[in-house]
């Protein structure tokens, strides 16, 4: 009787592999804002950046929980997690970041370490390239009008996604404008290379996947 106590208690402590120990980690270090319910329920589309995945969160001391359901709240640059039944939330001031495996079958990892220039604070931001520049996305959420909503109706809401990309040189980081000036105080000296690569290259810098390439291009 008292094994199957014990088996009871962890199936109902435990959560899809976290441990005691990080569980514990995560009482001490705070677990979160808890989310009661879902105040977007009259706008269309999700919130969300990716649907929930099996994920790992890394706090600011370093320590590392894996095993949580996790999604990035794109309209509130938050990422919640489901434990034992329930929704919590952290900021890009609580949590030094985040990483799971997307749709795509790719590694998302997400970093809070910068004050990104658009809004003049921390986010959630994907590492896409690191080297001399290092290029990251910041992908957000915005609800807007719903372009479909029947006229004389009472204005409906839909989520629109978005992103900006962002280069870090030397600790200090740039929105990326493909704009001459631009591109000259981001890369100094190597921004004569980026009309060679993007004829070479065959680039769009319009194109999230293409502005990789360029920045592969140029650490090396």
């Amino acid at each position: 009787m008292k094994t199957i106590k014990l088996i009871c208690l962890l199936l109902f402590l435990g959560i899809n592999g976290v441990s005691f120990a990080q569980l514990s980690v995560l009482r001490d270090n705070g677990t979160g804002s808890p989310i009661m319910s879902n105040p977007y329920n009259e706008v269309k589309g999700s919130q969300y950046i990716d649907d929930f995945r099996s994920g790992t969160l890394t706090l600011p001391n370093g320590q590392i929980i894996e095993g949580l359901q996790i999604a990035l709240n794109g309209f509130e640059n938050t990422i919640e997690y489901k434990m034992n039944g329930s929704l919590f939330a952290y900021s890009a001031d609580k949590l030094a970041g985040f990483s799971y495996v997307n749709s795509k079958g790719e590694l998302a990892e997400y970093t809070s370490e910068f004050v990104i220039p658009t809004q003049s604070k921390k986010r959630f931001i994907r590492v896409l390239e690191k080297g001399k520049y290092s290029l990251y996305s910041h992908d957000y959420k915005i609800m807007v009008d719903d372009p479909g909503a029947t006229y004389g109706t009472q204005a409906a809401k839909v989520f629109q996604t978005l992103e900006d990309l962002f280069v870090v040189k030397d600790g200090e980081i740039f929105l990326f404008k493909n704009k001459s000036k631009d591109l000259q105080k981001i890369f100094g000296e190597d921004a004569e290379k980026i009309p060679v690569f993007e004829k070479s290259l065959k680039l769009n810098l319009k194109e999230t996947n293409d502005v990789r390439l360029l920045i592969r291009a140029l650490n090396q």
